[in-house]
This record gives C-alpha cells, structure tokens and sequence, in this order.
C-alpha cells in the first residue's frame, strides 16, 4: 500500500469500522497520519499502528494464473 492511497480504516478505540479515508504519512513513532472521513468531511487522525487495520479500498485485480507441474 502507497502513501495516498485511498483505504478503509478499523480502529476499536476510535469506533471506526470500515471508513473512508486516505494513507497520508506512516510514521516511525508508531502511528498512521490518515485523512479520516466522517460524515462526508475529511479529519486529519493520527492512529496508533497497534490498534488500527487499514485495508486498500479497491480490491487487487486478479491475474491469470499458471498451472505449474511440480515433480
């Protein structure tokens, strides 16, 4: 996942299950700089790596796969 990257955010501590929101920094002390949307307006949160999941908002594309044999 990239910086600026557009991503679905869960954090228990904060009640947030599955929003909106954009990866701006990841920082060494341990915690992600996130542009947050909430209720259609964007909030700078800074959230603690250990608590937080991010997942891409858009789901990888699939590739076509190679059998391969294997002895």
């Amino acid at each position: 996942m990239d910086l600026q990257s557009h991503v679905r955010v869960y954090n228990e501590a904060l009640g947030v299950k599955g929003a909106k929101g954009k990866l701006i920094q990841i920082h060494s002390d341990g915690y992600y700089e996130i542009a947050l949307e909430v209720k259609e307006r964007l909030f700078q949160a800074y959230l603690p790596i250990s608590g937080t999941v991010l997942l891409a908002a858009e789901p990888l594309v699939e590739t076509e796969s190679i059998e391969v044999d294997r002895y």
